[in-house]
Order: structure tokens, then C-alpha cells, then sequence
């Protein structure tokens, strides 16, 4: 749900523009920035995805199931799968085909994309010299439906047989060598993915084009839920579209104070009085030394306070981060409410943006 509260006046004022232009004399009104309130339906079982674009106000929603792995467009060979829920690749080692027929038992085995490294922390890593495939076959672990539960999908086995002519090769099949298919996948060079769903057998359509949009709401795998190194959860957070230009600068008057979930803690009762939203200008942008990094925003809004099966959600909305986004505009923006929706459940992160100057 878009619950904007958008000042518009570009359009209209851009065409008075051009028809006064030859009165030097005649006053000129100043547009308006561009502000709103963006609540961001992932939902309390996180099946949504949520595409931003903060110029056009506008939100896309994506349902997570709907693709299963995603190939670089353009200007690397990156694999990634759909973190959104909890989807591990288990790398065999073998080149055989038809002698994978069931997935690892062995803890840790099955890895799982590290958001925080978006080209080198992907679970797949490696499949070849560039273009030129290794024929490693590998396990797909499809996740979890909804992402919050326990309920597996199921598995795939893949090999990616190569690159050329920007179109991917991949074999792929059931782990008991049923259902096998191999499929060619064009790149689409206006996005920053192309998108398969082993499930469909399918290119789908994900992400909007590289250059219409700033921010993804999303679920994404990380460690937690019990002891390292085997333990991960789905967690919520806001992803950069670092490919499209999108930087973030973080103002942070909580900074010194240690990052906990103890609800006594200084952090967690720092006043929201302490924001500097109200002030923050362009020039914090520079001076606050922006980020070219899918997590410079992240999930470092909120925390999950003691006892964590309370639901306690603790939103930072003294932080502001300063977005400078696709179209090179700048935008403020903080986080004001984790939870909503008619229940008032969880899975509804909202943040208020305005445009700086």
C-alpha cells in the first residue's frame, strides 16, 4: 500500500515555464519537493518484495516465490539465488549429472547468499573462467513458502553450462533425474537481474528497469536464531540499487552507543528527539561520507528487543538516511514503524522521505 502524500507540481509548472521563459521580469515559483509516507506491504509471513522508486513515489510489489535464481545482466557473471526465502545452493563437487540424487546431510553444506557482499558473497561463487562453465553440479535448496514458516519447497540439481551471446545455458532437473530441462536464458540488459523460476520452468519479470528504481523492501537471509556458524533467519531490510547510482548517507546522533537488544539499554531508550531529520540538507549527504553498498541501509533501523517471542520491535527513528537516488535527486528519509496493516502485525516497515536541496 502507497500512502503518499506526493507534491506534484513538475509537470505543470515545467510547461508555465517554457511558456513565460520571455519574461525575464515575470516571478518564478520554485517546485515543490517531493515528499510522502511509504508504508511497505512485506507482510507478517514475508511473502512480498517492494521495489522503491522515490521520485515517482512509487512502489512494485514482487510475491518472493515467484522466481527462484537470477543472473547478472551486464558486467559480470554473478549467480544469485532468492534469499527472500532462506534459498541455500549446495556445491557437490562432482561434474556427474545423474549421480546427485539427494541433497547434503552434512551442516553447512548448503550456503546462502551474503547480502553484505552482493558480487563476491554469493552462494553459487564461481561456476566457471568468465564464460566458460565448470560443469559443477549444483543443489538448489527452493526454500521456504511462506518465508516465515518451516514449510520447504523442495530441491533442483543445475549445472550452468555457459555464457554466450548473453544467453545462459542451464540443465537442471528433480534430484531423481525426472523433470530434467535445459533452458536458455537471455539476459536482459535493462535490468540488473534476469530472473528464472525452476518452479514455472520460466524467465520472469522481477525487478523494475535499472534506472526506475532506488530501494527494495525485502527479506533476505542471515545469521541468527541460534548459535554460529549453521544458524540463519530471514530477516527485513532495505536494499540499494548500487548498480543504478543509488548511494546512502546514514546521520546518526546514536552512533557512540553500543548496538543491543537489552530494552534498558541507552540505545534503546535514546529520545527520537535527538533526530537532526528536520535539518539534514545536501550538504550532510557529502559530508556524511556516502555508501556505494547494497546494505548501507540494511536492517540497522530496528532491532528485536528482549524477549525476542514478545515481537518487540524497537524502530530507530532517529536515524536518517540521505538517498541519493537513480535520477541524482536527494532524499531524507526515516524509519517510523516496523508493524500494520488492518492486524497491526508485523512485515509493514514504514519510513517518511522528503526531497532535499
Amino acid at each position: 500500500m502507497n500512502v503518499n502524500k506526493l507534491k506534484r507540481g513538475a509537470i505543470a509548472l515545467l510547461i508555465l515555464a517554457a511558456i513565460t521563459s520571455c519574461k525575464k521580469d515575470d516571478p518564478f515559483t520554485p517546485l515543490e519537493p517531493i515528499e510522502g509516507t511509504i508504508v511497505a506491504e512485506v507482510g507478517e509471513e514475508l511473502r512480498n518484495q517492494i521495489y522503491l522508486d522515490l521520485s515517482e513515489g512509487k512502489t512494485t510489489t514482487i510475491p518472493v516465490n515467484s522466481w527462484d535464481i537470477a543472473f547478472q545482466s551486464e558486467g559480470g557473471f554473478a549467480v544469485k539465488v532468492n534469499s527472500a526465502k532462506k534459498s541455500g545452493v549446495w556445491n557437490t563437487g562432482q561434474t556427474n549429472f545423474n549421480a546427485v540424487t539427494a541433497p547434503s546431510t552434512t551442516p553447512g553444506a548448503f550456503k546462502f547468499d551474503n547480502a553484505a557482499d552482493e558480487l563476491g558473497g554469493t552462494a553459487i561463487g564461481s561456476w566457471g573462467n568468465n564464460s566458460v562453465s565448470e560443469k559443477t553440479v549444483y543443489v538448489i535448496d527452493l526454500g521456504l513458502n511462506p518465508p516465515s514458516s518451516t514449510t520447504g519447497i523442495g530441491y533442483k540439481k543445475f549445472i550452468i553450462e555457459g555464457l554466450t551471446n548473453n544467453t545462459y545455458t542451464v540443465r537442471y532437473a528433480n534430484l531423481d533425474g525426472t523433470g530434467e530441462r535445459t533452458v536458455e536464458i537471455p539476459l536482459n540488459k535493462n535490468k540488473n537481474y534476469t530472473f528464472y523460476s525452476f518452479q514455472t520452468n520460466a524467465v520472469v519479470e522481477i525487478e523494475p528497469d535499472k534506472g526506475k528504481w532506488d530501494l527494495l523492501i525485502t527479506g533476505y537471509t542471515r545469521p541468527g536464531g541460534g548459535p554460529p556458524p549453521f544458524s540463519f533467519v530471514v530477516g527485513v531490510g532495505a536494499m540499494v540499487n548500487t548498480y543504478g547510482g543509488v548511494r546512502v548517507a546514514l546521520d546518526n546522533p546514536g552512533a557512540h552507543l553500543e548496538d543491543t537488544d537489552n530494552p534498558e539499554a541507552p540505545v534503546n531508550t535514546f529520545p527520537s528527539s535527538n533526530s537532526r531529520y528536520d535539518d539534514i540538507t545536501v550538504a550532510d549527504y557529502t559530508a556524511l561520507a556516502p555508501l556505494d553498498y547494497q546494505l548501507a541501509i540494511g536492517s540497522g533501523w530496528y532491532q528485536i528487543l528482549q524477549p525476542h517471542r514478545d515481537g518487540n520491535y524497537k524502530v530507530y527513528d532517529w536515524k536518517t538516511y540521505i538517498v541519493k537516488d537513480v535520477d541524482g535527486r536527494y532524499f531524507k528519509m526515516r524509519f517510523i514503524a516496523y508493524k500494520g496493516g488492518p492486524n497491526i502485525t508485523t512485515g509493514y516497515p514504514t519510513f517518511e522521505y522528503k526531497e532535499i536541496q
